[in-house]
């Protein structure tokens, strides 16, 4: 009888272990940063995880150069030869030592303005691409609000040394990295650790300067970043990492110190990679206000925390807002007025619960040990009558 139980103890231990493993990997939502202003989206569908003074005004340093090397990738190509200016090989702050006069492809360019973050590489880049910086900020400042499609960024320079009129939000850098993202070219380069290094001026090997990147701070789910810092900026981070599940981008801006930048941006993934999940709301349903009804032309995908509901809010002008359970905004997107319908209709204002199949199987996961448990006690308790049969 001992061993009988004994048994059945260890099969329980053996079926419950996995689940407590998972549980030990969950992580919460952060209760505070060290960084003045943060965010975290689902790079895929968009959707805001966590967010901190996300749509402030901040001075950007030297995460500026994603934007200018995605611009670049669009609108030249990788093979073609730049000839440095003096301009550019005068150029402040971080640098790849170019020389005025030399040769140089725009690849190489590219990868010491993302590796070694080199603000002359970002001059030669804007003048060979646009003709000129000026030319250049002008064009790319267009291209973010119309083809990113971001609000609150302007920029005055390709690098980021500070300027009074050169600034973006958390919330914007994290669109520009997730559009950037969508460039197999721009993934590549947004993930060397290192590169050898050989041009007129310089011969060396460059290390990224993100910590996560290098490895100086293993992440294994972390695919690229970009590191800044200006004085009047403090330190600025982008960093992007995926699982099975959801890729996500974090943003972390004004903090004092590097330590506290990375604490802020392992907290976020920790929380994104852990506690969300991606559904949908389908392009069948109808949403009514009292004076109109819009629907979706397709499925719209979201990112939502794993076994939280969500509302979904549609305003006068059709606009569909996704909340979590803290009204934080979630996602939102035009919908379509349409005036007659035969499909199903949801009340706007009310709760509509998009669990997910991850959450479904967390709840039956949560009772199955307690059923198996049940059992366990049946069966011994079972055995203990045939055995006290017996002795009579």
């Amino acid at each position: 009888m001992k061993k009988t139980i004994m048994l059945m103890i260890i099969v329980l231990f053996w079926v419950s272990s996995p689940m407590a493993s998972a549980q030990e990997k969950t992580a919460q939502k952060p209760d505070s940063l060290f960084s003045k202003s943060a965010v975290l989206i689902d790079s895929s569908t968009g959707s805001v995880l966590y967010s901190k003074n996300a749509h402030k005004k901040m001075n950007p340093a030297s995460i500026t150069k994603i934007a200018t090397a995605i611009y670049a990738l669009e609108h030249s190509k990788q093979d073609e030869t730049v000839t440095v200016s003096q301009q550019a090989s005068n150029t402040e702050g971080s640098t790849v030592y170019l020389l005025p006069g030399e040769t140089i492809s725009m690849q190489q360019l590219l990868q010491g303005l993302m590796v070694n973050s080199g603000n002359d590489a970002a001059v030669a880049i804007a003048e060979h691409t646009e003709g000129s910086v000026d030319d250049f900020m002008k064009n790319l400042n267009e291209f973010l609000r119309e083809e990113v499609g971001v609000k609150n960024t302007h920029f005055e320079n390709p690098h980021g040394l500070y300027d009074d009129d050169h600034y973006t939000t958390a919330y914007d850098m994290a669109e520009i990295t997730s559009y950037a993202l969508k460039n197999d070219d721009f993934k590549a380069l947004f993930d060397i650790d290192m590169i050898n290094w050989t041009s007129a001026g310089w011969k060396t090997k460059l290390y990224n300067h993100h910590k996560m990147v290098k490895g100086e701070l293993p992440y294994p789910e972390v695919t690229g970043g970009k590191n800044g810092f200006v004085p009047e900026a403090n330190h600025t981070l982008v960093t992007s990492a995926e699982n099975d599940g959801l890729s996500v981008v974090a943003v972390t801006m004004d903090a004092q110190s590097k330590r506290a930048i990375y604490t802020d941006t392992k907290a976020l993934l920790d929380y994104g990679l852990n506690q969300f999940t991606r559904t949908y709301v389908s392009k069948e349903s109808e949403f009514q206000t009292s004076s109109e009804s819009f629907e979706l032309q397709t499925d719209f995908h979201y990112t939502k925390p794993l076994n939280e509901t969500v509302n979904e809010v549609v305003d006068k002008s059709g606009i569909l807002t996704i909340y979590n359970e803290q009204h934080e905004k979630i996602a939102s997107t035009k919908l379509q007025a349409v005036h007659t319908s035969g499909k199903k209709q949801q009340d706007v204002l009310a709760s509509s619960s998009h669990g997910s199949k991850e959450s479904e199987w967390t709840d039956s996961a949560a009772f199955y040990p307690v059923f198996l448990y049940m059992i366990i006690l049946a069966m011994a308790g079972i055995s203990m009558l045939r055995r006290r049969g017996r002795e009579l």
